[in-house]
């Protein structure tokens, strides 16, 4: 940790002058291209160009140099649900290339739609516009093994973009086992796009045999795709692993410490962790559910008996299947179709003529399902073709219908013109069933100007983009909050059109994602504390809300959850256990008092000691970091506490702190910072315990009407002090105690307190990685 600063001129303990990186310097030729590439196209502001460009040089710093002898490098990047992960790891990819890494391997999900969509782009913005590129990989074809098995004679960096499968992983290791004893000089850097997805060990680790020789290897051996991965980077002596994802509540929760003796550590990001910031002009949960989604109007409720005549009713082994009519499409599906018509049509005539507009349907993981909605849909828009050449105008009626219904939106010109091209526009629509049953792709680079209304499952589950979206008719249900995330589509960047988007779901499912926009907010806020405290992610453990209905992740992959109510809301933790015989650190402790209290002066005596006022929650977080308490103390975990606090000042909360020393008129006494302070006195109740260090008045120093306020006959109510002290406000007391009834050989014997209000995490469970929670 740092030292504490002695400057009258600078009295901040953490400001410290900028690190400087290893990057610094470097030539950036493959970067300055592809940043070339971004600023040539209109999609893409300058300003989002220069955050691509800082967190990409961000994240590659965080990785050791590439000239290390060997290294095993394992970091997280946690982004948004469709909010530009894949343009992070391209401009990281183009800065690894540039700092000598050899191998970049992406593993970009389990679907071919999805690789390939990857591939395409990467191909595009990074290996057409870059120099000593080697792909060994194509839009149409996975990783093969290369004829002449060593591509790296050549300068260059060879790039391969596979699925996560266990086939292709496989080839993966099989290609870069014939290369044994040739990969020192190839440093790695592989990119594991959906990260918490297959690549979690769900299984266990094989045990050392010299350590447990009665214990079964082969059993405990990882799941197969972990396995393999972590092969991969075994074999490479010089290896960065970055795992990519919007739901790294699974990559949090993998064991810091395991380790298989044949393929070695686990994916546990313990080198570092780093959430990309907010992209501009995104909707996520927090606009389309949170506090911001009040003025907005999204949601549309499909009563329960819509979600019954949808959903194959669940049957018995042998039971014939049986299915509704074609025609048989409820009326809030039908209610969505028309608005996503008339959607388009606005954008339409928005001027957003020729790019991609999408409708999802997401109602079953069963395919049957989605074949019958699919053709249901189909079938209704030529019904409604049908009845309005019987009945002329009865689908402009319709319309007119949905447009009053859609509630306040900008109309690109007057009603009629609207309606007449909302009506064409319900003859555009196309139905596309997202299945491995189908095979149908989105094709929006072939075609993109379509309207499209695409049905499925869990291919529209993760990772794949549907461009355009406005309208989702999103029923499925599940138990999981990584899930879940992963299924909302409707996340994204919607330039020009952010006001057209509707969501048909149950009240439960809209509950869930209520919920779910306080989880993500809570997770996003525990990371950044990681990053302002400068602790890696072995250190500190990264605390995660929990939902109140459903699971974070699933239960294989969250085996090191432990439930973790820490929380120091509306208490006086304080410290009655003392090192005593331990001169040195007494006395360490003290200079730490003093550096704070030269930092940060008392400028006022009152109520038996002396107070300063205002000073930063940092410099209140890395004094309790730096005081060394009793060993076996449980009470009172100064680096604990200092978490906690930085983690309530990200929300606003403990951010000005009041610092109170107490200053009994004695003849012995103390120099502090300066100035003298007398010494307090406290009796041993045991080997080298007090009874109670604090007096309740000291409490109320700092409130309105002092502690007198809350006198209570003889004494003071300290508990209604600190239910009525600010939530932004905390109180951190100092005691300097007579070394001699405490038998201690030393100056004196620092006490400290904090008196603490009550704060919003009061009541709520967290979940940690109990690898991490005593740690």
């Amino acid at each position: 940790m740092a030292s504490l600063m002695d400057s009258e001129s600078n009295r901040h303990f953490s400001l410290k002058p900028k690190a400087r990186r290893w990057t610094d310097g470097q030539a950036w030729v493959n970067w300055s291209r592809h940043e070339a590439y971004l600023r040539s196209h209109p999609r893409w502001k300058a300003h989002q160009v220069a955050s691509v460009a800082e967190e990409s040089l961000r994240i590659i710093a965080k990785t050791p140099p590439p000239g290390r002898p060997e290294f095993q490098c394992r970091g997280l990047v946690v982004g948004y649900v469709q909010s530009g992960k894949t343009a992070n790891f391209t401009a990281v990819a183009a800065r690894a290339a540039d700092v000598g890494y050899r191998l970049v391997i992406v593993l970009s999900g389990i679907h071919d739609s999805l690789r390939n969509q990857t591939q395409r782009r990467l191909e595009r913005e990074l290996v057409d516009v870059g120099v000593n590129w080697i792909t060994l990989t194509d839009p149409e074809c996975d990783f093969k093994e290369p004829e002449v098995a060593n591509g790296f004679g050549a300068t260059g960096t060879v790039l391969v973009v596979a699925k996560k499968i266990v086939p292709i992983l496989e080839r993966l290791n099989g290609w870069l086992e014939k290369l044994e004893g040739q990969l020192a000089d190839v440093p790695l850097l592989l990119i594991d796009d959906e990260a918490d997805q297959a690549s979690i060990n769900t299984r266990g680790n094989r045990r050392d045999p010299s350590v447990d020789e009665d214990r079964p290897v082969e059993d405990e051996s990882p799941s197969p795709t972990n396995q393999l991965i972590r092969d991969l980077l075994r074999r490479c002596p010089r290896a960065t692993y970055i795992a990519y994802t919007a739901t790294p509540f699974a990559n949090i929760l993998v064991d810091p410490g395991a380790l298989d003796n044949r393929v070695g550590e686990d994916l546990f990001p313990k080198d570092f962790v780093i959430q990309l910031p907010r992209p501009d002009g995104y909707t996520g949960t927090e606009e389309l559910f949170g506090v911001t989604a009040r003025h907005r109007n999204v949601l549309r409720v499909v009563d329960p008996n819509d979600v019954r005549a949808l959903k194959s009713k669940r049957r018995k082994k042998g039971e014939p299947l049986v299915v509704h009519g074609a025609l048989d499409l409820p009326q809030s599906l039908c209610d969505a179709l028309l608005t996503f018509a008339l959607a388009g049509a606005i954008r339409v005539l928005r001027g957003h003529q020729g790019v991609p507009h999408t409708m999802l349907v997401h109602v079953s993981q069963v395919q049957k399902d989605q074949l019958r909605i699919g053709d249901a849909i189909e079938e209704q828009i030529r019904a409604w073709f049908n009845y309005d050449r019987a009945e002329p105008g009865a689908i402009r009626g319709m319309m007119r219908s949905s447009l009053t219904d859609f509630g306040e939106v900008q109309l690109p010109a007057d009603v009629d013109a609207v309606l007449d091209e909302a009506v064409r526009n319900l003859a555009r629509l196309e139905v596309v069933v997202l299945n491995s049953t189908t095979g149908d792709e989105l094709k929006y680079e072939e075609r993109p100007g379509r309207q499209l209304i695409a049905v499925g499952g869990n291919r529209l589950s993760r990772g794949l983009t549907l461009e355009g979206l406005t309208i989702a008719y999103f029923l499925r249900t599940t138990t999981m909050a990584d899930t879940l995330l992963q299924m909302a589509r409707w996340y994204g960047f919607r330039d020009g059109y952010d006001d057209l988007i509707r969501i048909w779901t149950t009240d439960g499912i809209a509950e869930w994602f209520v919920e779910l926009a306080l989880v993500e907010e809570s997770l996003r806020d525990s990371i950044l504390v990681l990053d302002k405290a400068g602790r890696s992610p072995d250190e500190m453990a990264i605390r995660m809300r929990a939902h109140s209905k459903l699971l974070l992740t699933s239960k294989a992959k969250s085996q090191m959850l432990e439930m973790d109510a820490r929380s120091w809301s509306a208490e006086n933790p304080q410290t009655i256990l003392f090192p005593l015989r331990d001169a040195t650190l007494l006395e360490r402790n003290l200079e730490l008092a003093s550096e704070l209290l030269r930092a940060h002066p008392p400028t006022q005596m009152a109520h038996g000691g002396a107070i300063a006022h205002d000073v930063p929650a940092h410099d209140i977080a890395d004094f309790l970091r730096h005081y060394e308490g009793h060993p076996n103390s449980v009470a009172f975990q100064g680096g604990e506490i200092a978490d906690w606090i930085q983690e309530r000042a990200v929300v606003g909360e403990l951010t000005v702190w009041t610092v109170f020393v107490a200053n009994p008129q004695r003849e012995r006494q103390l120099l502090l910072g300066g100035e003298p302070y007398g010494l307090v006195h406290r009796s041993l109740t045991g080997n080298e315990a007090i009874g109670i260090l604090t007096d309740p008045r000291h409490e109320g120093v700092d409130l309105h009407g002092g502690p007198d306020r809350y006198r209570v006959a003889a004494t003071f109510n300290a508990r209604m002090m600190r239910q009525d002290r600010p939530p932004e406000r905390g109180l951190l007391l100092l005691y300097p105690l007579d070394p001699e009834p405490l038998q201690a050989h030393a100056r004196a014997v620092l006490g400290v307190a904090l008196s603490l209000p009550r704060t919003s995490d009061d009541g709520r469970s967290f979940i940690v990685n109990r690898g991490l929670l005593h740690g």
